[in-house]
């Protein structure tokens, strides 16, 4: 899929751009891949945190033919700190839960920490108070609800439901934005049953202390997906996401349908 994406050539022979957001570190033969392209796109990369031995950072830091630029995560005392001057500048408040549950929902993106925090003090006047109802009802968006539902409803394995969540979601995702989220989350859940057979720590602690945050009202729907799922199911998912994407490229007018087909088949997989 990638190399695919790599040698596509667009229609009006412009330059394209391909952005690509990691949710684990790129394997050798990924690596490889994109090294030895040649391809005229621009690739972005976005790779989170990287130790010195990841073979991604050595590989495109030794190499003359990429740029890599480091970003840092902001701390919890960079977030609280942040918020704090921003709460002074506009003569606000903010009680200690509110504040708890803002920077624990934050961090991952410095520009979308900083977004997030204006947009919830905008809604407020000058000295005023701000609640944790006050926050938990700006930040949660109705598209985030509509679309994280119907995640947790497919890795749950409420099957039957599925299809009335999904016609709706159709309104506000396509298709190929759904499977992409699907296919994330899944990898999400690999990373978090690697990290539980490493840590040997329960699932409700996994959960609470996951970065990038885990939004706490799907804490008990995320312990349940890790009770359900296992690491050969979550890839056997990944091989049916992968082919799907593939046919709804090949068939672009039927990629409703096909999409649904595979969030059914998906939530229908037995141990």
């Amino acid at each position: 899929l990638l190399a695919d994406e790599l040698n596509t050539i667009g229609l009006s022979s412009d330059k394209r751009v391909i952005l690509l957001d990691l949710t684990s570190d790129l394997n050798k033969e990924q690596i490889t891949c994109i090294i030895e392209s040649k391809s005229q796109s621009l690739l972005i990369i976005f790779a989170g945190e990287l130790k010195p031995t990841s073979p991604s950072r050595k590989a495109f830091e030794t190499d003359n033919n990429f740029i890599t630029i480091p970003c840092y995560n902001s701390t919890d005392i960079d977030i609280t700190t942040l918020l704090n001057n921003k709460l002074k500048e506009k003569n606000l408040t903010m009680d200690k839960e509110a504040k708890d549950l803002l920077v624990g929902s934050l961090g991952n993106d410095y520009g979308n920490t900083v977004t997030e925090i204006e947009k919830i003090l905008s809604y407020h006047k000058s000295n005023n108070i701000i609640t944790s109802s006050d926050v938990e009802s700006i930040m949660v968006s109705s598209s985030n609800i509509i679309i994280t539902d119907l995640v947790d409803m497919v890795f749950e394995k409420k099957t039957v439901s599925i299809n009335k969540l999904y016609q709706a979601v159709l309104d506000e995702f396509n298709p190929a934005q759904i499977l992409i989220i699907i296919s994330n989350h899944a990898i999400r859940l690999l990373e978090l049953l690697a990290e539980k057979e490493e840590s040997n720590l329960p699932n409700k602690q996994l959960i609470e202390n996951s970065r990038p945050p885990i939004f706490f009202k799907r804490h008990a729907s995320f312990q349940k997906q890790l009770n359900t799922w296992n690491r050969n199911l979550l890839s056997d998912m990944l091989e049916i996401l992968y082919e799907t994407t593939v046919e709804t490229r090949k068939n672009s007018d039927l990629s409703v349908e096909l999409t649904e087909r595979c969030l059914l088949k998906i939530s229908s997989l037995k141990n």
